[in-house]
Order: C-alpha cells, then structure tokens, then sequence
C-alpha cells in the first residue's frame, strides 16, 4: 500500500517535467507528422493562443511551469518541422501568445 502512495507523490512533485517531456515529445511528433506550411503555421498560430491563454488564466499564480510546457512544444516542433522556416514559425507562436493574452486581458471588464 505505501509503494503506491510514493507513486503517486512522485506524480505529484514532477509533473512538471514530465509533462514538459510529453508536450516536447508531442511537438516533435507533430512537426515530422505535418507536410503543409499553411497547415504546420496554423498549428503554431493554434499552440501560440493556447500558450497565451494559459499564461493569462496563470498569470497570479506561478505562471512559469506553464509556460516551458508550452515552450517545450514550440521546441519539440522546431526540432521536428520539415516545411517552413524556424524563425517564421517562433514569430507566429510569439504573435499568436500576445494576441491571446491581450484578448484575454481585454475581456477581463466581462467578468
């Protein structure tokens, strides 16, 4: 009974990196995985939104987990792209994070 419990606490105090393993593993998977530039810059564009958004939603808490988990995607996919240029790619992310967090943070007065 006490083998499962020191699992799960393990879980618990690195799901940092092993989620920034997944998401690295992912990212990688997807840049091999994806042939068109339209469709490999929309998926960036798509990650940069989600990255914005979750530093938004993270951002009064501690906010920089989220954030290597959503770099180790762009990183992961970097590494594994085959279509498109890396630094066009890293200026969609970046812009599409932006846009997100400013968006969020211009819908702030609905709440």
């Amino acid at each position: 009974m006490e083998i499962w419990g020191k699992r799960g606490f393990e879980f618990l105090t690195n799901w940092v990196e092993l989620s920034f393993l997944g998401m690295l593993a992912t990212g990688f998977a997807a840049g091999k995985l994806i042939i068109d530039v339209t469709f490999s810059y929309l998926v960036v564009a798509a990650a940069g939104l989600v990255a914005g958004r979750l530093s938004y939603v993270k951002r009064e808490n501690d906010p920089l987990p989220f954030k290597a988990i959503s770099l180790a995607f762009l990183v992961g996919y970097l590494f594994g792209h085959r279509t498109g240029n890396w630094l066009v790619i890293m200026l969609i992310f970046a812009a599409a994070a932006v846009v997100s967090y400013k968006a969020h943070q211009g819908f702030d007065f609905l709440a």
